[in-house]
């Protein structure tokens, strides 16, 4: 009986031993020792040891995951002469196309799950005004597009095209945008201890809108007969400088659309299919944060260990200026693909604002995620990318912290913010991690990124 009591116990002892290495609890194996010591040297301040089997992506495997040709290769490989219709403007087309049923379809109140109209109008008008940026943008991308495809050689009559679809675009978004605006001025007194945030909004679309007759204005005084290359070359000017001012207020447009909902206790029920950024696949601000509300009220950051990284790809302005918008998306689109490549199902992945992505990691310890965020970083880093227009070289800047116990989404974010501002004030191409005092420099090992070159 005393021997079988022995037995019994050594199983038991062991199976719990067992289960505790499992779950990265027991001592790490020889392999996560030497990736710990290893990183040692580049490890910031108060970085806990990495947890042991948790999930880490090398290069090699981040590339297979991107579907990236090493260099060698494409130097062997025929051209692939449809390599620049692999992204296209799907994203762009889906918002497009859309129409005004589609649109409705939102604020209905009759459809499950879908918001009642009188309860949230002042959300929905905030949205409306959203889908007609939106739809904007997806115009001024054709013709971005289409007037960079005739650069170099005369082409009157495609630039004349370009300039009365411009022209058109501008008044038919005014018009949408006048319409959604004062019907959401009539409701800002609602809003109660927000109402300030309604004034924000209704500054931030006046300057979308001054913007948008500042350049119809200026439309008028483009003369294509004369110099068409001139033509196109301010065509180019006002479409980027359209497409600052969109993003400035889509970004604001999204920090008051969740302002808005938290405030009003709202946050549960927002309609799931505003979470998605058409364009990269991951979730938008809405989705990343509705996301969030709910695991901070499971109680997600007490159960379980979670770091966070913020990043932000290095003069994406200029990319957009230099390359257009269809290239910049694109490459964003490529960035997105990365992230999805090197963080598991259950991490949150979203596009925290315009060229800025957000990746909430579960189940690693702060010393993890900053070997795979720097690995990240270093691959972005030795990745060009081939377009029509040329080879572009991007980098990208980051910030990172731990998920304390004791956190808020708010408190969070500004660690998050002031880690990654520290790093573009060092940068481009840097890494801080902000340790609950204050940002420090992330000095890590090479992690063998190798050159890779990328069609888009």
């Amino acid at each position: 009986m005393v021997l079988l009591t022995l037995v019994i116990g050594v199983l038991n002892v062991g199976l719990g031993y067992a289960v505790a290495v499992y779950l990265g609890y027991g001592p790490p194996g020889l392999w996560e020792a030497w990736e710990t010591l290893s990183f040692e040297s580049g490890a910031p301040g108060k970085l806990e040891p990495a947890v042991a089997g948790a999930p880490f992506m090398s290069t090699e495997q981040l590339l297979e995951g991107l579907g990236a040709t090493p260099l060698e290769q494409l130097l062997d490989d025929e051209p692939d002469e449809d390599a620049h219709d692999t992204l296209e403007v799907e994203a762009y087309d889906e918002v497009e196309e859309r129409d005004d049923e589609d649109v409705s379809s939102l604020l209905n109140p009759d459809a499950p799950e879908i918001w009642d109209i009188n309860e949230k109008y002042v959300e929905t008008s905030i949205l409306k005004l959203n889908i007609a940026m939106m739809k904007s943008g997806a115009k001024a991308t054709r013709i971005d597009t289409r007037l960079r495809a005739c650069r170099g050689h005369t082409d009157a009559e495609t630039i004349r095209t370009c300039l009365a679809e411009l022209k058109e675009d501008c008044e038919s978004y005014l018009a949408e945008q006048s319409d959604a605006a004062t019907r959401f001025s009539e409701r800002i007194s609602e809003l109660g201890e927000l109402s300030s945030l309604g004034e924000e909004i209704e500054t931030a679309n006046l300057e979308q809108s001054a913007q948008v007759e500042t350049t119809l204005n200026n439309l008028k005084h483009i003369d294509v007969g004369s110099d068409p290359e001139a033509a196109s070359k301010r065509l180019l000017e006002e479409l980027h400088n359209l497409r600052v001012a969109r993003h400035k207020l889509r970004d604001h447009q999204e920090v008051a659309f969740l302002a808005v909902a938290r405030c009003l206790d709202r946050m549960g029920k927002i309609e799931a299919r505003l979470y998605d950024d058409p364009l990269t696949g991951l979730y938008n601000r809405i989705g990343i944060e509705t996301t969030l509300w709910n695991w901070w009220k499971q109680g997600r950051p007490k159960s379980r260990q979670m770091s966070a990284v913020l990043f932000d790809l290095d003069g994406f302005d200029d990319v957009n200026e230099s390359f257009g918008s269809l290239v910049g998306d694109r490459i964003l689109n490529q960035f997105a693909q990365m992230l999805k490549a090197s963080f598991g199902k259950g991490d949150l992945l979203g596009r925290y604002a315009g060229q800025r992505f957000l990746a909430v990691i579960c189940d690693v310890g702060p010393r993890t995620a900053t070997k795979n965020a720097e690995t990240i970083r270093q691959t972005l880093e030795k990745t060009t990318f081939i377009s029509g227009a040329g080879e572009i070289n991007v980098t990208t800047c980051l910030g990172l912290t731990e998920v304390s116990p004791e956190d808020t989404e708010a408190a969070l974010f500004g660690r998050l913010e002031k880690a990654l501002a520290e790093a573009k004030k060092a940068g481009p191409n840097c890494a801080f991690f902000h340790d609950g005092e204050g940002p420090e420099s992330v000095e890590s090992p090479y992690f063998g990124a190798q050159p890779v070159e990328i069609e888009i």
